[in-house]
């Protein structure tokens, strides 16, 4: 009788040592693998009930190194159950979970040594040297964040200010717009009435008519242009929509005037006529004779007049013995004619009577005039539409990044000098030279739910060879400079930058969250 009283003992014994960790005060047991805010969920005195309510075991089978469980919730002191977690409490340190695998394998992955009871594996408690590093890093961290966060509130203050400005300055363009439309139809006004009588008092000089043939002629050439017009207005509206826009007019290099590689907004917007979309007749009347030069460019059909065959043209006349020179000779012999004029065949001047002169001269100084009109209305036209994009665009929930809008910044590796112009585009130009390859044009904020403004993307890149268009994601972080940090390529046309910033400096958002353990 009593060995078997002494057998129980030792079996209760036994079996308390695997279900029980360590007395948490003196009244509380502390389950192996499991935290002190979920021990009211292992109650020894009543059966188990595993977390995801599929079983109830008897609490006997809880860390008895067999997975009951289908969540591995009846062995989270075990390596029992592969889909399991065991809890490091790390005490002076962060605690933490791993996987229940881990438990028992020979490798100290807890700093308390807690996961290696069992193995024959002496781990020693890290824990408070982990822990003063920590709190050390921590404290570097609210350091940064602290003084960041002063510059931050000088950027938000200019931010705001920089908002004012651009509403105050939209209203007064918007003035100047309306006046400047006003002068522009009286200067077109006072052209056409300069030029009609102009028109007038050169009628008495214009050559003999051409035949009606050469006119009927012209008329078709004109209508082959417009066909011509109206079938290249459909290559370009390559939705269908019935408008061409900037964005399909961004996607063909015929439109890259300054031939940088990439057709930027402003490209476009000459090609529209200074409008964001235009129609098949706004097409013909406004934009056909801006594209046309560049197409026929393109086809090869329109090319710069040979310098040598130029120059051949016009000192062919001067060749020594020709009848010409001797003609020249004796047409000009007694004068002093300049050795560069010699051979040169010129129209002949038009003299016209003082007021005819007086009117030409009107009518230029009208057209001129106009010219200048119209070029201050689209000057206004485009300020007034950048600003519109600067007033709609999103700078943060204060408005901590408009202060950087237009401002580049630079990062050099071994073989590249990236660049980083905020809300315009980032480019990737070669150290051993040549021209930049555009990464993307500025698109929008692409951060995760809660805090959007942590991640810019620009994309719309220039293509790669038989690839997609190249695009970049920017991720920022708090710094007490506006710096681009790194750039890599993770993935082929795919470029990640790390730019660092004040404005990411919000202790209300960023502080670390701080551990009673530290």
């Amino acid at each position: 009788m009593n060995n078997c009283r002494i057998y129980l003992v030792l079996f209760l014994s036994v079996n308390l040592s695997i279900l029980l960790g360590h007395v948490a005060g003196t009244k509380v047991l502390q389950i192996r693998g499991i935290p002190t805010a979920k021990s009211s969920l292992y109650t020894p005195d009543r059966d188990f009930q595993c977390l995801d309510g599929s079983l109830l075991i008897p609490f006997s089978h809880v860390n008895d190194n067999y997975c009951d469980c289908a969540d591995g919730s009846d062995e989270p002191g075990t390596p029992a159950c592969t889909n399991g977690s065991f809890y490091c409490e790390n005490s002076g340190y962060k605690p933490r979970y791993i996987p229940s695998t881990w438990i028992n394998d020979g490798v100290c992955d807890c700093c308390d040594a807690s996961d290696e009871y069992n193995s024959g594996k002496e781990c020693p408690n890290n824990c408070n040297e982990l822990g003063k590093e920590a709190r050390l890093e921590q404290q570097k961290a609210e350091e940064l964040i602290r003084e960041g966060n002063k510059i931050r509130v000088e950027m938000i203050a200019k931010g705001k200010q920089l908002k004012a400005d651009y509403q105050a300055r939209l209203v007064k363009l918007r003035a100047e717009y309306e006046e400047a439309q006003l002068v522009k139809k009286e200067k077109e006004l006072l052209k056409t009435q300069a030029e009609e009588r102009e028109s007038i008092a050169l009628e008495k000089y214009k050559p003999a008519e051409p035949e009606q043939p050469a006119a009927e002629e012209g008329d078709e050439e004109e209508e082959l242009q417009e066909s011509d017009a109206e079938d290249y207005f459909k290559l370009l509206d390559s939705d269908n929509s019935g408008t061409i826009t900037i964005p399909e007019l961004q996607t063909r290099v015929t439109f890259d005037k300054d031939r940088d590689g990439t057709v930027t907004e402003e490209e476009a917007m000459y090609f529209l006529s200074n409008k964001k979309e235009i129609n098949l007749q706004e097409f013909i009347d406004e934009a056909w004779s801006n594209m046309k030069p560049f197409l026929l460019l393109e086809q090869g059909v329109f090319k710069p007049a040979d310098h040598n065959e130029e120059e051949e043209e016009i000192h062919e006349p001067v060749e020594e013995g020709t009848e010409q020179e001797k003609e020249d000779d004796e047409g000009t012999e007694g004068e002093d004619v300049p050795g560069e004029e010699q051979g040169k065949t010129e129209e002949p001047q038009v003299q016209y009577d003082e007021e005819t002169q007086a009117l030409i001269d009107e009518a230029r100084v009208a057209r001129e005039s106009f010219q200048g009109a119209e070029g201050f209305v689209n000057e206004l036209q485009t300020e007034i539409r950048k600003l519109e994009e600067k007033l709609d665009r999103e700078y943060g929930v204060e408005q901590e990044f408009a202060s950087l809008d237009g401002e580049c910044f630079e990062y050099t590796d071994l073989e590249y000098v990236y660049s980083l112009c905020m809300f315009g585009k980032t480019t990737q130009r070669s150290k051993s030279g040549g021209s930049d390859i555009n990464l993307g044009h500025w698109n929008d904020w692409s951060g995760p739910e809660g805090n959007k403004y942590s991640k810019m993307k620009y994309d719309r890149g220039l293509t790669c060879w038989n690839g997609p268009a190249r695009f970049t994601i920017v991720n920022l972080v708090c710094g007490k400079e506006n710096k681009l940090i790194t750039v890599t390529e993770p993935n082929r046309c795919e470029y990640a930058m790390e730019f660092s910033t004040p404005a990411m400096c919000n202790p209300s958002t960023q502080l670390p969250n701080s551990h009673d353990e530290l």
